[in-house]
Parts: C-alpha cells; structure tokens; sequence
C-alpha cells in the first residue's frame, strides 16, 4: 500500500495521446503529482488543458480506484456528476475523445508499459489559493464551496468510492509502522496521536454516515480570484469518507503561522463556519472534523517523510509542506483537543459540550 509509485510517461508520449485519442495538437508540459502521470496541454493558439494518465495498469479487472461502471471511471464519473447536477460547481470538465468516449485506456510503450486509464479535461485559469493573501470572507467562501461540494455530491455513487489509499484518515491507525522510517526529531506526538485514533476516533467511525468527498481541499489545488473559489482541482484522492473527515482536513490547511500575537487556529475557524452555514454539521461531526484535523496534519508529517525517504529524487515536492505541518503539530498538541473542539463549536455556533 506504501510503495511510491514511478512515474515514467514522458511529455512526447503524453502529445501523442493528445493527438491520437483527441485531434488536440498541442506541447505536453509535466506537472507535479504524487501518484498519476499528470500534463498540462498548450496548443499553438493559447488554448489549455489537463492530461491525466492513472498510476494504477488497467487489466481485465480494474483497481479499485479505478473501478469502471458502465465504461466510466470512478474520477470521470464523479465530474460527470457535477457537471449534470452541479454546473455552478466551479470543476474541470471532461474532454470526450474523438470517437466520443469520456476516457480512454491506452497500451504505453516502453518503460511506461502496461495498459493506463485516460482522461482529459478543461484547463481552468486562475491564481492558486495558497499563492496569495488570505481574508475571513474567503475563507468563508472555500468552506461553503466544499459544503457545496459535498451537497452535490451526496446522491454519487460508484464502484470505484470504495477505495483506500494512503491519504485516506479513516485508516491512519495503518500509518504506525512507518514512524520507524522517519528521521529523528520527526516523531514526536506522533505515536500519542496514533494511540488516540485507535482508542477514541476509529470508534466513533463505526456507523457512521460516508459519501463520495474530496479529502485534499488544500490551496494547491484550489483556484481563487482573492474574493472567491473559482477553481476546484485534483479528485485524485477522492472516496468515500465522512464529511466530517473533509471537513477537518480543509480546516487544517487553514492554520495560521502561530506567531506571537496570532490565533493559530482563528483561519481555520473561518472555513469551519462557512462550511457549516451552507451543510450544517452535527455536534458529533464538529468533534470529528477537531479531531481530523489534527490527524491530517500529524498524517502530513508522517507520510512526507517515509515517501522522502522512499523516494529522494522526489523528496523536495514531497516535503515542501513537512516543517509547516511539524509546527502546527506541536501547537495544535498545545492547544489540547478539548479546546480545540470547543472553539469549532462556538464557530458553529452549537451548543459548547462540557
């Protein structure tokens, strides 16, 4: 399950796809991603779009992230969805090949190999979220864009949402034999964190209500024009998951720096509270998403450095979050999660639980 996956589809092939499955003449530009093989097309005119090659082969019986119904991949279908049920949704829409397909499955040569699930979409134009400056009113708006979201899609179902991957919170208890990987003074709280989940977090999972959710709601793939969302990117890591697990990991790529002076937690408490005006949560969904958002964040340190180590010629993309993540950690664990809980629930507005 944690094995860092090569990525070996090179620009001229990705073109030759483009050319081939879509008539799209157009320069393949690599782009940063963790699993698939992803590219941004530019054509000579100016025109954009995105190429995503899956990671996973496609034989006969698919992975389960890449699940087929009806033909349609899990990631396909689900913008599919939003596009037929949620146009105001601000997504990528899916490119239909030549011959009308919303994907396609290509035999690679070469060291690329196997047999690759393809997909292209619209290229969305717009500044980064996480490039620029932040405000309450925006942060606001990127949480009731996920309530929005996950609103839409509550009805989607799909072979394909039952997937796992290492991202996926519900199972952070299968990250505990990893912290032998990490560097020392990478560990600390970690174990203690760990130890909480199983005790306290994994039951309150049991029976819990799950939908199709994004899981990555984070300013690198989220396009803003400084007052509103209007880009959602990267379902790649999308399953089915509480919305209280969103939730938690939308808000903790919020946090403030937590300098003197600063409320680490106040930009956080921002998104939390636009969420919950468009899709109110529970009191049990607020105690999750506190909880959540504290694993995300010990998640992130977890898995960037034992995929670093994996994976040293990627290790600079792969850490380029850790020492953020390192210290929220250790003020989050400062805080204590009792407070934290309860200044999500004054944020709600929801009655403080003792």
């Amino acid at each position: 399950m944690f094995d860092v996956p090569v990525s070996c589809v090179s620009p001229a092939q990705a073109a030759a796809i483009a050319l081939r499955h879509y008539g799209v003449v157009a320069a393949a530009e690599r782009l940063a991603s963790e699993f698939d093989d992803t590219f941004r097309l530019v054509g000579d005119d100016g025109a954009g779009w995105l190429l995503k090659i899956g990671a996973e082969p496609v034989g006969a019986e698919p992975a389960a992230g890449a699940a087929l119904a009806g033909g349609v991949g899990f990631q396909t279908a689900l913008l599919l969805h939003l596009a037929a049920v949620a146009p105001e949704v601000p997504v990528q829409r899916v490119i239909s090949t030549l011959d009308g397909r919303p994907e396609v499955t290509v035999a690679l040569d070469g060291p690329a190999g196997a047999r690759r699930l393809v997909r292209m979409t619209s290229w969305l134009d717009g500044r980064m979220l996480g490039a620029g400056a932040s405000s309450p009113g925006l942060r606001r708006d990127v949480g009731g864009t996920l309530a929005r979201l996950n609103v839409a899609l509550r009805g989607f179902t799909h072979p394909g949402a039952g997937r796992t991957h290492r991202w996926d919170l519900q199972r952070f208890g299968a990250l505990r034999p990893l912290l032998s990987e990490l560097p020392d003074g990478g560990r600390d709280g970690l174990a203690e964190c760990l130890d909480r989940f199983d005790a306290v977090v994994a039951p309150l999972l049991t029976g819990l209500a799950t939908q199709v959710i994004h899981t990555d709601f984070h300013g690198e793939n989220l396009l803003t024009d400084g007052a509103r969302v209007t880009g959602i990117l990267d379902f790649g890591d999308a399953l089915a998951g509480p919305v209280a697990m969103d939730v938690g990991v939308a808000a903790c790529y919020q946090l403030g720096v937590g300098g003197p002076g600063e409320d680490l937690l106040a930009p956080a408490l921002d998104l939390v509270a636009g969420y919950h005006a468009v899709d109110p949560l529970s009191g049990l969904e607020v105690r999750l998403a506190a909880e959540f958002m504290v694993t995300r964040v010990a998640a992130r340190i977890i898995l960037s450095q034992a995929h670093a180590a994996r994976d040293p010629g990627n290790a600079r993309y792969l850490l380029r979050r850790t020492p953020a993540a390192i210290a929220h950690f250790a003020a989050l664990r400062a805080i204590g999660l009792d407070s934290i809980r309860g200044r999500l629930e004054a944020a709600c507005e929801l009655e403080v639980a003792s």
